[in-house]
């Protein structure tokens, strides 16, 4: 069977065994993207946020920690927004509580009408490679940002959702084949024992949707890690081989 993007997480199994991985806090999402990340969105304080694709909440709460005014998730899953909902509110502290406004929303974030509201920062974490029409969800962020918001998001590298044939090797991975680049479309990955479907998109396409949704590129980071980050010497080396991460902060082009 395969698995389009947050359904399976509802797997009980899958659920359990990504949970535990992400305590260990040793990921590259929290070693590498995260840093990124937390550099491109910048300054939170006071802001409007969407977060498409939030997950377990948890950076959300940190987002709310540095002084965001209000934000939003919206999470496909029912298992993890449930958990979303539980980690917001055993995680702010009092003295927080009554300046801000949070809310975790369940929905499929190719159909929740989010543009309805304006937002200083929309964000999105390795979510939009499991998107295959990914222009009409950026014609939708336009429209829910602010004059002078911005559009911050990570997706897999496009050298690894080329193929996956390194991954399903299951070894700890030094290379990556590179292979049917040009080949946009669906990929399956074999993911924590699930077929999760996946859209590998190349560097050139991801601009060309930028230009027709009028999202004007400002800074484009390809996930190089930071020796500050890691413990583990050996490990920081390993990971400076191959770009994990494609990392994009974009403006709105106003008409």
């Amino acid at each position: 069977m395969n698995f389009k993007s947050y359904s399976v997480y509802d797997q009980e199994d899958f659920f359990e065994v990504y949970n535990e991985r992400r305590k260990r806090g040793n990921a590259p999402n929290e070693l590498i993207e995260q840093p990124i990340i937390d550099e491109l969105i910048g300054n939170v304080e006071e802001k409007s946020i969407l977060d498409l694709g939030c997950g377990d909440g948890k950076y959300g709460i940190k987002l709310l920690k540095r002084g965001a005014r209000y934000y939003h998730g919206i999470e496909g899953s029912k298992k993890m927004s449930d958990l979303a909902m539980a980690n917001l509110k055993n995680d702010i502290p009092l003295e927080r509580m009554g300046n801000y406004t949070a809310n975790i929303e369940v929905g499929d974030i190719e159909l929740v009408p989010f543009e309805k509201v304006k937002y200083d920062i929309v964000l999105s974490r390795l979510v939009l490679h499991y998107i295959e029409d990914l222009e009409s969800l950026l014609t939708r962020i336009h429209k829910s940002l602010n004059e002078e918001g911005i559009f911050v998001f990570s997706v897999e590298h496009p050298i690894i959702t080329s193929s996956y044939e390194s991954y399903h090797l299951k070894v700890k991975r030094e290379n990556w084949i590179v292979d049917n680049y040009f080949d946009c479309g669906e990929r399956i990955n074999q993911w924590i024992g699930k077929n999760v479907i996946k859209y590998h998109k190349t560097i050139e396409t991801y601009w060309k949707l930028f230009k027709k949704t009028n999202l004007e590129v400002v800074e484009i980071r390809e996930s190089k890690p930071q020796k500050v980050n890691f413990k583990d010497k050996e490990e920081f080396k390993r990971r400076n081989r191959i770009p994990l991460f494609l990392i994009f902060k974009l403006k709105k082009v106003n008409l």
